[in-house]
């Protein structure tokens, strides 16, 4: 008897993998489309971020000082959110692809 039940479990597990094939792919391909999209975001980003640090350091020097911390802030708010947007995607991404690896 057990020998059936490991037979049948064999084939469904074999079953189940090669149903999850193309969820790996699909998983892949938006791993990939993720890193790209986020890399030109980031660039993006950082520019605006820079602009904002910037202009915050330049208020500094006119006498603002309230409205140099908020450059400065949001410039670095600007610039480091889309990274770990970025990096917390593809990691997500990744353990999901392990652990429909695990199965």
């Amino acid at each position: 008897m057990m020998t059936v039940l490991y037979g049948v479990g064999t084939v469904l597990r074999v079953i189940v993998r090669i149903s999850l094939l193309p969820v790996q792919a699909a998983l892949t391909l938006l791993m990939l489309a993720i890193g790209f999209i986020g890399g030109l975001a980031n660039i993006v980003c950082w520019l605006l971020g820079a602009f904002f640090v910037i202009g915050g350091i330049c208020s500094f020097i006119n006498g603002s000082t309230s409205l140099g911390w908020q450059g400065v802030i949001v410039g670095i708010i600007v610039a480091v959110v889309p990274q770990a947007l970025t990096l917390w995607g593809a990691e997500g991404i990744l353990g999901l692809k392990e652990l429909l690896g695990k199965i």
